[in-house]
């Protein structure tokens, strides 16, 4: 049982016999009750608190707060013109997206048939294109131990980074566990040439700005995401188009009350 219910009920046990002693009628003094009941509530507070530093810090920032607002109001400050619109601005805020989370939660869930249509109907938003994982070098071709040493790494079909950089190389694009790069963010001739590649090629490419050593480390085909995984996202994405057509409706509807 509530702790704050077995208080209430040892207070009307106590009162009741203590008037019935009297042979008068109990009464119930509720502010003594609503006083027993916070300190017995600010002290469990307080004993979580002692276990919590996160907690503890939050309720004395939220106590500060408190103090400074009403000690702003004791003197008057919400009166102000420009503080009392600035009060009423947010307010008229919070209670617009209050409304639009109950028209929001007034909504029916969309079906699978209404979800599956939109998937199909959007497919191009859930393609992941095609893309490379690749370590792209910059050459200084005045650097002749650095182009001795590239030419022999490329036709050894091996990358040794440390010696590239060692060497003088500048890397300008980097290989990783998870690092996929897509056709906007390769230059177009590298990327064209990457696809003339297998993995684990590697071949100097000639720029305007240079002269450019290219590794290509993995492949990844352009492929869409299956509906079961990109669900949730269909179902939140159904739901906001939901609630922003109710909502411009609703406000339609408002617009006519108002005689615009």
């Amino acid at each position: 049982m509530n702790i704050f219910k077995i208080i209430q009920i040892l207070f009307m046990i106590t009162f009741f016999f203590m008037s019935h002693a009297a042979s008068q009628p109990p009464v119930w003094d509720r502010e003594v009750i609503t006083e027993v009941m916070r300190d017995n509530s600010l002290k469990r507070a307080n004993d979580a608190m002692k276990n919590n530093q996160d907690l503890y810090l939050n309720y004395q920032h939220l106590l500060i707060e408190q103090h400074v607002a009403q000690e702003a109001v004791r003197r008057g400050l919400s009166e102000r013109l420009d503080v009392s619109h600035q009060l009423q601005t947010a307010r008229r805020s919070i209670l617009i997206n209050a409304m639009k989370e109950d028209i929001l939660r007034q909504l029916p869930i969309p079906d699978m048939t209404e979800m599956q249509l939109y998937y199909h109907n959007h497919l191009a938003h859930y393609t992941v294109h095609d893309a490379f994982k690749l370590d792209v070098f910059e050459l200084d071709i005045s650097n002749n131990k650095l182009m001795i040493l590239a030419e022999s790494m490329k036709t050894a079909k091996q990358l040794d980074r440390q010696k590239l950089l060692l060497a003088g190389a500048k890397q300008v694009m980097a290989e990783s566990s998870t690092k996929w790069f897509t056709e906007k963010q390769i230059h177009k001739q590298i990327y064209m040439a990457l696809h003339d590649m297998k993995d684990h090629d590697i071949r100097l490419i000639k720029l305007n700005s240079g002269l450019y050593f290219v590794f290509r480390a993995a492949y990844r085909e352009k492929f869409v995401r299956p509906f079961e995984n990109v669900y949730s996202e269909i179902l939140m994405e159904v739901k906001k188009q939901r609630a922003e057509k109710e909502w411009q409706n609703y406000l339609q509807q408002i617009k006519k009350q108002l005689g615009f």
